[in-house]
């Protein structure tokens, strides 16, 4: 047997969580309560997706997968601390209803797009390559002894996040049952590696 409409009171809170991950407040219950408008519902959907929380709450699953973390991992660990500017960037894509396609490409090859871009969005281009930037970070020294793991972790993060493989294997063989050749995967390591990234110091070397 069907279960009964949700009642009003249930259907804010329950509306209010999925979009924003948080309760509605006393003041929004009530208004929602009184609003006998057969558009109430719809106004308050809009209300919810206009607010920041809307893109903190969504733009956390994307930070996830792109395993967003304020520090870089591995032994040192050390704090990346402009890190916060690549996930307010992400929060402000899903509350601008940023383009999917758009989203993507900005993170992959932003630096490239705001060459040719306008100034206005060069900043914000070049900020969503922490995509690419925030991985892990093997090595204690500034020395490329590590890079390489460095490229490959995040030629696995890419395969994983936007194909849904993990390209690691093609490191070493062709895969045996997927379309991803070596030559592929060191066509990719060949596009990353014209990335510089700095080296700001393991826990030994400050």
């Amino acid at each position: 047997v069907p279960v009964d409409e949700a009642s009003k009171r249930t259907l804010i809170r329950r509306a209010t969580l999925d979009l924003t991950g948080l309760p509605p407040t006393l003041a929004e219950i009530q208004a929602f309560l009184n609003d006998e408008s057969p558009q109430a519902f719809r106004a308050l959907t809009d209300r919810l997706l206009a607010t920041s929380a809307y893109g903190e709450r969504w733009g956390r699953h994307w930070l996830d997968v792109a395993r967003y973390a304020d520090t870089a991992g591995d032994g040192a660990d050390y704090p990346v601390r402009e890190a916060g500017k690549y996930r307010n960037w992400v929060i402000d894509a899903f509350n601008a209803d940023q383009p999917f396609d758009q989203f993507i490409r900005e993170q992959i090859a932003g630096d490239i797009l705001a060459r040719s871009g306008p100034a206005s969005e060069y900043a914000s281009r070049v900020t969503a390559t922490g995509f690419l930037a925030i991985g892990k970070r093997y090595g204690y020294s500034p020395k490329p002894d590590y890079q390489h793991l460095d490229f490959a972790d995040v030629i696995d993060s890419v395969g994983r996040s936007l194909l849904g493989l993990s390209l690691g294997c093609a490191r070493c063989h062709d895969h045996k049952y997927d379309p991803v050749t070596s030559a592929d995967y060191y066509a990719l390591y060949g596009i990353f590696q014209s990335t510089k990234w700095a080296f700001p110091g393991g826990e030994e070397h400050k």
